[in-house]
């Protein structure tokens, strides 16, 4: 079992409420144990590998408007989901960072 953090921004609009709530349940069935104490963030552990984690996240959302970054504390490893304004910037922060 590997170790994820997941971080994600919802778009203010209608139907917000509905894809967070999947996005939580989603991630809900990947995972026996998970920390989502801060708004925004998860941290859990998962038999699942990165791409499906992504797959599963983006039918989740709305990759037009939303977005979601996850990543592996123990490699680098991360993912982006979704719309970026700033994807240059956060690859350059984060170079190993890939957009699916």
């Amino acid at each position: 079992m590997a170790t994820y953090w997941l971080t994600f921004r919802i778009h203010d609009n209608a139907g917000s409420e509905a894809r967070r709530d999947a996005l939580y349940d989603t991630i809900s069935k990947l995972t026996p144990e998970w920390w989502i104490e801060p708004t925004s963030f998860i941290v859990f552990e998962s038999d699942s590998g990165i791409d499906t984690i992504a797959a599963r996240a983006k039918s989740a959302i709305d990759p037009r408007v939303d977005l979601v970054l996850i990543g592996m504390p123990d490699f680098k490893s991360a993912l982006l989901v979704g719309k970026s304004g700033y994807f240059e910037t956060l690859l350059q922060l984060v170079p190993f960072v890939k957009r699916v």
